[in-house]
């Protein structure tokens, strides 16, 4: 049995999200079952009962442990590079794996890799010369940009109708909308449902410079006239 464990390899949690990665990468999630598991291991799938009440909870620390995975940042980047990167990537964990992102998307902000990347994220926004209450405050604002936006797109590309992926489609039926009710909407029309990732990075950019805003109203002399106690987070 001890010769058997040691060609195997002792089963543990890690060894089974191991395995749980590798059939998530290779075959996509809904291939992911206690039993494919088990057979990916060697073992019995009742002994992966033994290190995860069920599949959910496997699910929701394999999808912990894909976030916690960051990208490469020159340490040299400033606090702006830096998070623009930060951003980005965070948006490509929910395409990677969209089953799985959305699973943290609605479990609480409690699981050790989200909780690393809201310290990161806080830092870099204390870096940038923001007070707690307002880098608490625009935390909020980027996380609802990433996951937001990263839901939206998981939806996208789940979806049977295809008008949500034909951007050309859809500026072609607001351009036939009736102009004497919907002015605005048809003059507009060609403008409309621009790319995906340039509106994602415009936003970003939107967000960025509102920081940099208010850092530097932080640095800035107060106006007498309009007393500022340093905790407000203008948009």
């Amino acid at each position: 049995m001890a010769a058997l464990d040691q060609r195997r390899g002792r089963l543990d949690r890690e060894r089974i999200l191991d395995a749980a990665q590798a059939i998530a990468e290779a075959e996509g999630v809904a291939k992911l079952t206690m039993r494919r598991i088990g057979r990916e291991l060697g073992a019995d799938p009742t002994a992966v009962y033994r290190h995860f009440r069920d599949k959910s909870e496997l699910l929701i620390e394999l999808a912990d442990r894909l976030f916690g995975i960051g990208p490469e940042i020159d340490p040299g980047l400033g606090w702006r590079e830096t998070l623009k990167i930060e951003l980005r990537y965070g948006l490509s964990r929910y395409r990677s794996h969209p089953d799985l992102a959305m699973r943290l998307a609605v479990q609480p902000d409690d699981t050790p890799s989200l909780e690393r990347i809201a310290d990161r994220t806080l830092g870099l926004l204390r870096a940038a010369g923001l007070t707690i209450p307002q880098a608490t405050a625009f935390f909020q604002i980027i996380e609802n940009h990433v996951v937001g936006t990263g839901v939206y797109y998981s939806l996208v590309e789940s979806s049977l109708d295809r008008r949500l992926t034909d951007p050309e489609a859809m500026r072609r039926a607001y351009a036939l909308l009736p102009a004497d009710e919907l002015p605005h909407a048809v003059e507009a029309a060609p403008h409309l449902f621009p790319d995906f990732d340039e509106s994602y990075d415009r936003a970003t950019d939107l967000i960025l410079d509102a920081i940099e805003r208010q850092a530097e109203a932080n640095r800035s002399p107060s106006d007498p006239s309009s007393p500022d106690d340093g905790d407000g987070a203008a948009p």
